[in-house]
């Protein structure tokens, strides 16, 4: 599904972050990381032993629910182009991998609200933070930079991002973003910081398609 996506940006020389936090790992997880390619060697996003991807599916259920810190639930399907947003049909929707420590991530936040703000009613933001953030710190995170779009807890749903890192083989590098049309199509696949210019043409180009 992702493999035959259509990129609309070239990867710029941004720095990255890293997904992957937990006590070992404190020391580097502020430091920038080489910018991965669009399709690097695929890799699994740190999870907990007991923590499996599997996901049994049944035709009364969607593939993926995902839960926001404000107890939206969002159904996710796979098509083939893409996925099914159940809730956001005929929206454009940008999914963003994201962290709280990561400064590429923290430089995108006010211009995604920006974004927001502008009242595309046919615009979708689902941001999931994968640093490791409880669900009660992600709300005290969202009110302290008043973040305007929604906002989903990584731990709470390995399964889905590790579905994303074998179908879009990331390698665990933030911020990420993957931007769907309103046909559900993947266009956009992109790994590292995004500006205001740029995501209005994502916008323009994904909302036209």
């Amino acid at each position: 599904m992702f493999k035959t996506v259509n990129t609309l940006l070239l990867l710029l020389l941004l720095s990255a972050c890293s997904s992957q936090e937990g006590t070992e790992q404190k020391e580097n997880s502020n430091t920038p990381t080489k910018q991965s390619t669009i399709e690097p060697k695929a890799t699994e996003v740190s999870k907990p032993e007991s923590v499996t991807s599997t996901k049994e599916v049944s035709p009364e259920t969607s593939l993926f629910t995902l839960k926001t810190i404000t107890g939206k639930e969002l159904h996710i399907d796979e098509t083939v182009g893409g996925l099914t947003f159940q809730e956001y049909k005929e929206k454009v929707v940008l999914v963003i991998f994201f962290g709280h420590r990561c400064p590429p991530c923290l430089a995108e936040i006010p211009v995604l609200k920006a974004l927001k703000d502008k009242g595309h009613n046919d615009l979708e933001i689902v941001a999931l933070e994968v640093q490791g953030n409880s669900e009660e710190q992600l709300k005290a995170f969202q009110e302290r930079t008043g973040i305007n779009y929604h906002l989903i807890t990584g731990k709470n749903h390995y399964e889905f991002i590790d579905y994303i890192a074998q179908k879009a083989n990331w390698t665990g590098s933030i911020p990420f973003l993957i931007g769907f049309n309103k046909k559900s199509e993947v266009k956009v696949v992109h790994v590292g910081g995004v500006n205001a210019q740029q995501f209005d043409n994502i916008y323009d180009t994904l909302s036209k398609e």
